[in-house]
């Protein structure tokens, strides 16, 4: 079985399945890895998420901000983006929504050696840490008060921040809006650009200290990388050992990426995308 992981596909659903059939992708044999971010800006979300949902268990899908916009919605009937009406709109709303919030905001394969995550993860977490968070989230999610619950916990915004923090709030911002980060796990939630003016700020993954990393077998980055997505910006990041950014931009009329994942040497996928309405 191969296994390929795709960056965020954000509703274009036709440049999703032209990138499957340029791979070789074959539904009855290999397995897909979406990380995060299934929905929204694009122009057909509706049918990403059947098709996906459809996938069965070939499909594994972390949780994105893009798609807690939509989960938002139905629980606090905010208005929705305009490009997700045609998902509340659809006859099969409700079960596409319970096969949304039942999907998990980190998944790791010991025996693959990758774990996958939306946006990242903090310095002073461990995978272990992280893995226990996520499934505390998990838990709200799939359980009956999920409606009244999740929305204080997307209401704080950007006033999350302190590393000392361990709300579920927080870690849900980790979990699927972080980009830079000092050393300590101070976030700047404002900076979605390539690169940052201050100092003391990195990529959440470029901390060579981060608990995350020494939590890696033997202590050895290549025995369990990151797939990450959520940040356009920075494009792909293919040059590290231990993560792999498969974010380059589809929406944005750039490219669609996908990577073979389950071989040694990681196969890099990817096809032109045209700006969507």
């Amino acid at each position: 079985m191969r296994i390929f992981a795709v960056g965020d596909i954000q509703g274009c659903y036709d440049c999703l399945r032209r990138l499957l059939d340029h791979a070789g992708f074959r539904p009855d044999r290999d397995l897909l890895w979406c990380v995060g971010d299934l929905i929204n800006r694009g122009n057909n979300s509706l049918a990403t998420l059947r098709f996906l949902r459809d996938l069965g268990k070939q499909c594994i899908a972390v949780l994105g901000n893009h798609d807690l916009h939509l989960l938002r919605a139905i629980a606090s009937d905010a208005p929705p983006p305009p490009t997700l009406q045609q998902v509340i709109d659809a006859a099969d709303c409700g079960a596409l929504i319970d096969w949304l919030r039942h999907r998990p905001l980190i998944h790791r394969d010991k025996k693959l050696r990758w774990a996958m995550v939306h946006a990242g993860l903090p310095p002073q977490w461990t995978l272990h840490q992280a893995r226990k968070r996520a499934k505390a989230i998990a838990k709200l999610l799939r359980s009956d008060r999920w409606q009244q619950e999740l929305p204080p916990l997307l209401e704080r915004g950007d006033t999350i921040g302190e590393p000392s923090d361990e709300s579920l709030a927080f870690a849900l911002a980790v979990f699927t809006r972080c980009r830079f980060c000092t050393a300590d796990g101070r976030f700047n939630w404002h900076n979605s650009r390539a690169e940052s003016d201050t100092p003391s700020e990195r990529p959440w993954f470029a901390h060579p200290e981060a608990r995350w990393r020494s939590d890696l077998p033997d202590g050895d980055p290549r025995n369990c990388r990151i797939v990450f997505g959520h940040w356009a910006a920075r494009g792909l990041v293919a040059d590290q050992p231990h993560v792999l950014g498969l974010d380059s931009g589809c929406v944005w009329g750039n490219r669609l990426t996908l990577a073979r994942i389950d071989q040694p040497e990681i196969a890099l996928f990817s096809i032109p995308c045209g700006v969507t309405s």
